[in-house]
């Protein structure tokens, strides 16, 4: 089986001037990116950690759940999914 030859790739200006040459009046195309999860971790004293868990499993809540509550109300945009109780449950207990 043959190899494939290298190819050179394009530089930024190369690649924008090609674009621009094939369709000139086009805008250029903003992709929305995915709203995935992602990884928050916070350094706390103990103290602070225990009155969460103990608020979390008074009100019957994940302690992630608490925080995304608690940065809700005070006026910041939380994504519906950091909302939910997506704990993983155990089959048979």
């Amino acid at each position: 089986m043959k190899a494939l030859k290298p190819r050179p790739r394009p530089s930024a200006e190369e690649a924008l001037q090609a674009v621009a040459s094939h369709a000139p009046s086009l805008p250029p195309v903003r992709l929305e990116t995915p709203d995935r999860p992602t990884t928050l971790n916070l350094r706390m004293r103990q103290s602070t950690v225990t009155a969460l868990t103990l608020a979390a499993k008074a009100r019957g809540v994940t302690m992630k759940q608490l925080v995304a509550e608690g940065i809700q109300s005070i006026g910041i945009e939380v994504a519906p999914a950091d909302l939910e109780d997506r704990t993983p449950r155990r089959k048979g207990v």
